[in-house]
């Protein structure tokens, strides 16, 4: 496989990883649990911030990894996550 098409693949599985699984905590669980799930993301968006930003001038090549999986990963997962978690939601309220 190509690297850019592995480059373009992964924010986009990831992406559609978040929307489903929001759908299924929309759906199936309680809001609380939902925040928790979503909560979570933002820890680990931070950790990879702080790993970042904690790099010292000069080694700038140790910074490739944290930003990769927080742009390619974890930010489309958390954003579909969201709306996942909001279509989840709606589907219920529909439901009942």
């Amino acid at each position: 496989m190509n690297i850019v098409t592995f480059i373009a693949f992964v924010p986009l599985s990831s992406m559609v990883a978040g929307v489903l699984i929001g759908l299924t905590l929309g759906r199936f669980s309680t809001p609380r649990v939902g925040f928790w799930v979503l909560g979570l993301f933002v820890v680990v968006s931070i950790a990879l911030l702080v790993r970042m930003a904690a790099i010292v001038p000069g080694d700038e090549e140790q910074a490739f990894a944290p930003f990769v999986t927080l742009t390619g990963g974890v930010f489309p997962g958390l954003f579909g996550g969201i709306v996942g978690w909001i279509l989840g939601r709606t589907r219920k309220k529909r439901a009942t």
